[in-house]
């Protein structure tokens, strides 16, 4: 699925990225860093809340939180797979493209440096956003990708969930899916995403397409408007 042209409309398209677990692999950075001081087998798919403090048993609640921050993690951290050569494909078709993140304020220049390191065709002055509520950015943003289903919630933007065992209950766990008049996706990698978006921006233009999507790859969800795609059966 080719995006041929950009949509005629009264603004570029505004795309919302998380970066934590979406650009970067933060958590596995933490978990290994985190394993080796205390010769523990922690893994990502143990972590099944968002609230994360609570699996890392060993370490008291100042210590967790000192390892977003800690020099090993980010000497350790990658970009994942796909990320940047996607972000910059749809910057160079027009798009403009955030970083929405809920950053520590001490941990903001050391990040704002990271991700202007990997990501050069963006000036992060213009476009690092730090944000908790990310529902702020309803209307100002299209799209939004993020890791945290309560980011995406009641947001006035497309959604698209960056698949961990911390989400896969995903938007089932909400009884009242206000503002969920957009599409929402799960993706598990950046293929995924790239073809969401792709198919958000026809979809939103009134391009009739054809979703190839294999029903075992639909999850419905208690709502009206719409279901939670998900693209790929490939959970790298």
């Amino acid at each position: 699925m080719e995006l041929k042209a950009n949509l005629i409309r009264p603004r570029p398209w505004r795309i919302g990225v998380d970066c934590d677990n979406v650009i970067n692999n933060l958590v596995e950075s933490i978990i290994d860093v985190y394993n080796k001081d205390y010769n523990d087998n922690l893994s990502v798919a143990n972590i099944t809340t968002y609230n994360m403090r609570q699996f890392f048993k060993n370490v008291s609640q100042d210590k967790f939180y000192d390892y977003f921050t800690d020099k090993r993690v980010w000497d350790n951290i990658k970009v994942l797979e796909n990320c940047v050569a996607t972000l910059k494909k749809y910057h160079d078709l027009g798009c403009e493209i955030y970083i929405v993140t809920a950053t520590a304020p001490q941990n903001v220049s050391n990040k704002a440096t990271w991700l202007q390191e990997q990501l050069p065709f963006l000036n992060m002055y213009d476009s690092l956003i730090v944000i908790k509520n990310k529902q702020m950015l309803s209307g100002d943003i299209d799209i939004l990708i993020d890791d945290c289903v309560d980011n995406l919630v009641g947001g006035y933007y497309h959604k698209i969930l960056f698949d961990y065992p911390w989400n896969r209950l995903g938007f089932e766990s909400y009884e009242n899916n206000a503002h969920m008049l957009h599409q929402r996706y799960r993706c598990r990698n950046w293929n995924d995403i790239d073809e969401a978006i792709n198919i958000i921006m026809k979809t939103d233009m009134g391009t009739e397409i054809e979703l190839d999507l294999k029903p075992e790859n639909i999850e419905s969800i208690e709502s009206e408007q719409k279901i939670d795609f998900v693209l790929s059966d490939n959970k790298e």
